[in-house]
């Protein structure tokens, strides 16, 4: 049991087999400081070089002296000098600046006909077997991306001795923006319409559409059978959509789009929502990634014996813990199994309408106030408080080259996620 004595040391007593045998050890708590912050106290430098092994126990008088994280945590030389180490501002900007530059390549590489586009037609002709391979590449090169920067670091002169395989882990849970992103860019980019069929690379024609489609073309199956109450109204306030020159269907085909809905309703099959396959191959990948961090953070932070610090931070372990449920919540309010080229409220290819589009925008708010939230916002408020604690603990090297792999490695898993 735990008895408090003052704020700087905690009182453990163990019972062995015997009543009347017991014993006390002393361990002594840390002062907080931010990370990168050089300090030649015997807690920061007594750790110093090592993310592996037990709490260590200092000579002559048996005291145990804990670090500020948990020995996992720390990444650092055998000898930091003043300036060394990145301070929290530095390490906060440095995942701003890799959510920014995946943002937009997600934008442009997650689009399946620019993929289509840009490889001639080899990627972006999605088959029958594309839901599958697009989450499992997507999710190998997220690991792959970890892999290489915990090499990286290990490789690094002075570094030699960490674990890599506890680098990789802790770093599986730092904040990523991929399946936000890709969720509302499936809410609301589309649908799209792919036009009159080109000739790509190498002279052969490739895709699905009619040599006849037009942009703008009024279509639609008129025996397409409505998927919710939502299109059963519509189908029942326009009756026509094929043929004819109804009024209805004039205002039908004619209505102002949402901005990012630029085609007009088309036949089942020759439209499509281009950043679904990106949002299925992003949402499988982060759940796994969820379920690492969530392993590694319960882990290493309920083994931690210093309990003051321990419970300073429980909270968003607790919410880190979380995450991967709140993973799968994303998947229910933006469904990963809808098909591409069905929007996720009426089931066909209707877009987003400014009618409609306070159904679009009801559901980004709780998809971004939930999913948004536990698998993104307390990831940076957990990464913000734990850089307040580890001082010169923390001291990862090669900023530069860390953002470059985690940016390229995530626009190629965009590209392959949408493309394959």
């Amino acid at each position: 049991m735990y008895q408090y004595l003052d704020p700087r040391r905690i009182i453990i007593i163990y019972s062995g087999s015997s009543s009347s045998s017991s014993s006390t050890s002393t361990f002594q708590t840390t002062p907080k400081r931010p990370a990168g912050e050089v300090s030649s106290e015997l807690h920061f430098t007594l750790y110093l070089g090592g993310n592996t092994g037990p709490y260590k126990t200092a000579e002559n008088n048996g005291t145990v002296i804990l670090p500020p994280i948990p020995v996992e945590w720390i990444i650092a030389p055998l000898n930091v000098t003043a300036g060394q180490c990145p301070d929290r501002a530095q390490n906060l900007q440095l995942f701003g600046i890799i959510n920014a530059i995946v943002a937009g390549l997600v934008l442009l590489l997650g689009c399946r006909p620019l993929v289509r586009y840009l490889t001639g037609g080899v990627l972006g002709s999605p088959t029958r077997f594309s839901p599958f391979w697009t989450w499992l590449v997507s999710f190998g090169l997220q690991v792959a991306a970890n892999a290489v920067v915990s090499r990286l670091v290990v490789a690094t002169p002075g570094y030699e001795h960490l674990s890599m395989l506890h680098v990789f882990a802790l770093y599986a849970s730092r904040p990523r923006i991929n399946q936000i992103w890709t969720g509302l860019l499936r809410l609301f980019v589309g649908p799209v319409r792919i036009r009159h069929e080109r000739m790509m690379l190498g002279g052969k024609k490739r895709g699905r559409v009619r040599d006849d489609f037009e942009l703008g073309a009024a279509g639609g199956s008129a025996t397409s059978k409505p998927k919710s109450r939502w299109s059963r109204w519509v189908a029942r306030v326009i009756p026509s959509r094929t043929g004819g020159s109804s009024s209805r269907e004039n205002e039908q085909n004619n209505r102002v789009k949402f901005p990012f809905a630029p085609a007009v309703a088309g036949p089942r099959g020759e439209e499509e929502w281009v950043y679904t396959d990106s949002y299925v191959a992003t949402s499988v990948s982060e759940l796994f990634l969820q379920l690492m961090s969530a392993v590694f953070v319960g882990v290493t932070w309920r083994r931690f014996p210093n309990e003051p610090i321990r419970e300073h931070m429980q909270h968003h372990v607790n919410f880190m813990l979380a995450a991967p449920a709140l993973a799968l919540v994303g998947w229910l309010l933006i469904p990963i199994y809808i098909k591409r080229d069905e929007s996720i409220f009426d089931g066909d290819t209707d877009g987003v309408t400014w009618e409609g589009s306070a159904e679009y925008l009801l559901l980004a708010t709780i998809f971004l106030g939930l999913t948004g939230f536990f698998t993104y916002g307390v990831a940076w408020r957990y990464w913000a408080e734990f850089l307040m604690l580890p001082g010169s603990l923390w001291c990862p090297p090669k900023f530069i080259e860390q953002a470059a792999v985690w940016s390229s490695f995530s626009g190629l898993a965009a590209f392959f996620g949408g493309g394959l």
